[in-house]
């Protein structure tokens, strides 16, 4: 049965926020691994009719990470304030700066920082940006699955240039926790237990 978060103690918000964070670093410990598995050719490449690299992609899992940890500071996260950075997209050794450094802020997060804090991004093109009040600890789950979602992109721009990639990459939490009780179904039909 579902219980509100309003009823969790603060213990509880820790444990969650603990969680998030974790989350989060295994998302940038993947994209790390990444880095180190694929060429600076296939980093820049893309696939024949579709213009995103790798790099691309990359680029724009740390811009929203960058623009989360800016927003921290000011009290909104805008997530149109992206940098674009256009030496994290084209060149494995600058992302690998990027990537180090996320993963330093997010251990250096504090659950004291969960607070309510606005967000602003367009949503229609032609339209009014929207701003709506969310949490930290609420983003840091969006940065998760934007993470993961973009990873699942990336693993299969570098499989179509050779690259044999950890199978778990790109793949959400809930599919891998159901792929592992998939697994131990068959495993005790097997075995007869």
């Amino acid at each position: 049965m579902y219980t509100s978060p309003a009823a969790n103690s603060s213990e509880s918000d820790r444990d969650q926020f603990e969680i998030l964070i974790r989350g989060c670093l295994y998302c940038i410990r993947q994209c790390d691994q990444l880095l180190h598995q694929i060429s600076a050719i296939s980093y820049n490449r893309s696939r024949e009719g579709i213009s995103s690299s790798v790099g691309v992609h990359m680029r724009h899992i740390l811009d929203r990470f960058q623009c989360f940890f800016a927003g921290l500071t000011v009290g909104c996260i805008d997530y149109d304030a992206r940098k674009r950075d256009k030496s994290i997209e084209s060149d494995l050794e600058s992302a690998r700066v990027a990537v180090a450094s996320i993963a330093q802020q997010l251990q250096e997060l504090s659950s004291a920082q969960t607070a309510a804090i606005d967000v602003a991004e367009a949503v229609h093109f032609g339209s009014d940006r929207v701003v709506l009040g969310s949490s930290v600890a609420r983003e840091l789950m969006s940065l998760i699955t934007h993470t993961t979602h973009h990873l699942a992109i990336i693993r299969l721009i570098a499989r179509d240039f050779g690259h044999t990639l950890d199978e778990d990459l790109g793949k959400a939490s809930s599919t891998l926790a159901f792929e592992s009780s998939q697994a131990m179904d068959r495993a005790k039909s097997m075995s007869g237990t």
